[in-house]
């Protein structure tokens, strides 16, 4: 007996919501019914290790097996965390282009950051002799507080009335529901054709590395018109003839951005066509992006339900009304509240910014001094926060100059009880309020205290009923928020206690995500959510049993000082089982160890083999093997341009 989440209504953590007693492993397989959205519980209850699993056929079913073996993994280019034109940047007819670096705390979660905040690097960071990488336009920060309220339930009904059907509404209205609703060949190739020609609107366009959604979007025959800066790089997309138009928006007068972007909207209607959905897979544009589509009457998000996903504590308030198990948190206005925080939620803790803040000044603190002293900081940090193309980096701890993003942030911070346990992100499609995709990935321990990524594995090595548990609490607490539709990227941790959410990030997720998903289970997030902000059904296929079983490693700098080359990966480049090993810091550049603060990710590694646990061993084999050539020198001694020497 399913509920409308497809889970069965009586799984351990609906038990254990109805009972009020901790969650207990059941030790009986989910139903097959699952694995149909979630492919991760059925294989995870094959077995009680899940790791000792090696891969079979992916599906007896003949569609699902065709459609599986047309993807041509062995030919997908992988995309990993790097920017796509390399590290030295982008040029367009001589003119050096705006890009930015991934945020080093969220690698998988997509944010992206500019390169003074990956080790807090700014312009006396630079090698000698390098070019100083282009700063994009903007202020984001004051935008996020200048956007109007979402509609009201009848301002919505209004807009629905008076807005006629997009062309591929219209050309869905055509077509056998049921038809276009299967997953098979026909039914695939049905909702292809209808996105085909849609002519599609992205709230900026990220950093480079995400040209893959673009050339993917491209491919399937969809219109791309990207607002973005004046000096973004995807202008490089647009004479490539992979984006349809490149719309140029002033984001520094924030009071203007919502009508300057819809009129940009209505330069692309004039010159490449009518509307059919409007979309981003930017962290800090999210919240524009579904007011831009509300407006316009288009598939979309609430807004509210997206401004409660972006408010860490109001995010739990919901999932508390709603019966889910919530960790003990505290709201931190003002200094005096750092101490009743403290009576409320206990040691060890997280102090954290309640809006999505780009894990700035996520820190870990294990008594009332080093909460007293991360307060402190923590509150500094955020005050010197900037906001640039969609997302927020730190400023310079030596700058006097005041942040950006104040205006929004608000300086309001939240203390939460630290989660034991293992880390794992839970992938998510929702179609109409109901999961279509469901997948959770392994994470491995963090570079604590800056909770620095490393590396992650999948198929997860969970049994089938923790990965059930993970699932479910991912999925309810999506609904708790009122999510309903596109892709979801929710960080949650397998506690001694049970599943506990981290957070919810309302799009895709960055670096290896999408790779991930399409390789191990078949599904690819960034078709499935063009589908869904176009309005056309969610019905991926998905592979019964993995396709690959891969592990990928973020390796860390185990010194600080400058690094000398990048000669020490090629041994692994051209290994059959090595999928990519690349490096994320070029000669010359300096590295932090986790000595000296937030370390520095110096070159990423994927790996497959027939067994996880396999490539989990090969790859930390690998990790083990490397002689990174970084040579020592002090922090004091990395100011300036004689960091190069």
């Amino acid at each position: 007996f399913l509920d409308r989440t497809g889970f069965p209504m009586r799984s351990a953590l609906t038990q254990s919501l109805v009972s009020g007693k901790p969650s207990e492993p059941q030790g009986t397989k989910p139903s097959r019914t699952l694995g149909h959205a979630f492919p991760c519980i059925a294989y995870g209850a094959g077995e009680d290790d899940a790791s000792e699993r090696s891969l079979s056929p992916a599906s007896s079913d003949t569609h699902i097996s065709q459609a599986l073996d047309a993807l041509e993994l062995d030919k997908l280019e992988l995309v990993g965390s790097a920017p796509s034109a390399g590290l030295e940047g982008l040029t367009l007819d001589g003119k050096r282009l705006a890009d930015y670096q991934i945020n080093p705390r969220r690698r998988r979660g997509g944010q992206e950051a500019l390169p003074e905040m990956v080790n807090s690097l700014n312009e006396r960071w630079q090698p000698s002799g390098s070019v100083p990488q282009r700063k994009p336009s903007g202020n984001w920060g004051s935008v996020i507080g200048s956007l109007p309220p979402g509609l009201t339930d009848e301002e919505r009904m209004k807009v629905r009335m008076s807005v006629p059907p997009s062309p591929s509404a219209a050309l869905l209205k055509e077509l056998n529901p049921d038809a276009v609703t299967g997953r098979t060949l026909n039914g695939r190739k049905l909702r292809r054709k209808v996105l085909a020609g849609a002519v599609l609107v992205f709230i900026t366009a990220g950093y480079s590395g995400k040209r893959f959604i673009f050339e993917k979007a491209h491919q399937l025959g969809v219109k791309s018109v990207v607002l973005d800066a004046p000096d973004s790089w995807v202008q490089v997309l647009e004479k490539e003839g992979k984006i349809a138009k490149f719309i140029p928006v002033d984001f520094t007068d924030a009071e203007t951005v919502f009508e300057r972007c819809m009129q940009g909207i209505k330069r692309a209607v004039s010159e490449v066509g009518e509307l059919d959905g409007v979309t981003t897979f930017c962290e800090l544009a999210v919240p524009l992006a579904v007011r831009i589509a509300e407006k316009l009457g288009l598939p979309h998000n609430t807004p509210d339900s997206i401004d409660f996903a972006r408010d860490k504590h109001k995010a739990r308030e919901l999932m508390q009304q709603a019966g889910l198990p919530t960790p003990k948190h505290h709201r931190i206005t003002k200094a005096a509240d750092v101490q009743v925080a403290a009576e409320v939620v206990g040691f060890p803790a997280v102090i954290k910014p309640v809006s999505g803040a780009a894990s700035i000044g996520v820190m870990r603190v294990d008594n009332m001094q080093q909460l007293n002293d991360a307060y402190a900081r923590v509150s500094s940090d955020m005050r010197r926060a900037k906001v640039v193309a969609g997302a927020l980096s730190e400023g310079d701890l030596e700058e006097d100059e005041q942040g950006n993003a104040g205006s929004w942030l608000d300086l309001v911070l939240m203390l939460e009880e630290y989660l034991d346990g293992q880390e794992v992100d839970v992938d998510l499609i929702f179609d109409n309020g109901v999961p279509a995709y469901g997948a959770v990935t392994d994470n491995w321990p963090t570079v604590e205290p800056y909770f620095n990524e490393t590396g992650s594995n999948c198929p997860s090595t969970l049994p089938g009923s923790e990965q059930q548990e993970l699932c479910e609490l991912a999925v309810r607490s999506v609904q708790a928020l009122g999510l309903s539709m596109g892709v979801f990227h929710v960080e949650l941790k397998q506690t001694s206690r049970g599943p506990r959410l981290i957070e919810i990030n309302c799009r895709m997720g960055g670096g290896p995500v999408r790779d991930i998903n399409l390789l191990v289970w078949g599904v690819d997030l960034v078709e499935e959510n063009l589908y869904a902000h176009v309005g056309i059904p969610v019905r991926p296929f998905i592979a019964r049993q993995p396709l690959k079983q891969i592990a990928e490693y973020s390796i860390n700098a185990q010194v600080t000082g400058i690094l000398r080359d990048t000669e020490y990966l090629k041994p692994w480049q051209n290994h059959p089982e090595v999928l990519y090993a690349r490096p994320l810091v070029e000669p010359g550049h300096k590295c932090v160890s986790v000595a000296d603060g937030l370390p520095t990710w110096v070159c990423e590694i994927m790996v497959t083999k027939p067994k996880v646990q396999d490539a989990i061993t090969f790859i930390k084999d690998i990790a083990a093997s490397l002689d990174i050539p970084i040579s020592p020198k002090p922090m004091k001694h990395l100011h300036g341009p004689e960091a190069a020497h």
